[in-house]
């Protein structure tokens, strides 16, 4: 289940003009703390696979985050942790360690997804250094996905996003609170540095 929930780093590829990229690079808060609630589809019934629940998601500087998986109860189901040079999962029973984000969510996931992308998205806007194709209406399509945020205030509050490339999948992210400059540096390197 907690495999599924770690979608929310979905990827997204088209056109950008320079301009777009330099706004969307200038919109991005140095770290945050996103709580919200997670759902995700998977599969052609009749394997499709549904799973819900909250999630907890920090970024900080420099692309290092944290990201923390609940049940609709509250139970915890997954605790993940990357930085530039390696990432951690915890299922609750045991802990992986991967080199790379993009390993740790191909193991999870059986797809490697970018861990520059995860930064943007999750604030409503394409990836600043990736290719994207303006859709209307405040969606685009990145990376054979389609993304579809919904800002209020300039603030992400809904993201829906669905593959239009590869196996299907749904994914969508209703934002309850979000925390600007939530923490002051990342976790130390040696919590997520691989053994």
């Amino acid at each position: 289940m907690w495999a599924f929930m770690l979608a929310v780093a979905l990827t997204l590829g088209g056109c950008a003009t320079p301009a777009a990229r330099d706004r969307a690079a200038q919109a991005v808060p140095a770290a945050q703390d996103i709580h919200g609630r997670i759902s995700v589809v998977t599969g052609i019934p009749p394997d499709q696979h549904s799973v819900y629940g909250g999630f907890r998601l920090e970024l900080f500087p420099g692309g290092d985050g944290e990201f923390d998986v609940y049940s609709p109860l509250g139970q915890m189901l997954a605790q993940a942790q990357w930085s530039t040079r390696s990432a951690r999962l915890d299922d609750g029973k045991q802990t992986r360690r991967f080199t790379s984000f993009e390993d740790m969510t191909f193991a999870a996931l059986g797809l490697a997804l970018p861990r520059a992308a995860l930064q943007d998205w999750v604030r409503g806007m394409p990836a600043a250094d990736l290719p994207f194709e303006t859709l209307g209406d405040g969606a685009f399509e990145q990376v054979g996905w389609r993304v579809q945020p919904r800002l209020r205030d300039g603030q992400l509050y809904l993201l829906r996003a669905s593959r239009v490339q590869g196996p299907p999948a749904e994914l969508s992210l209703v934002v309850d609170r979000v925390r600007p400059e939530a923490a002051a540096s990342a976790p130390a390197a040696s919590a997520v540095s691989a053994p």
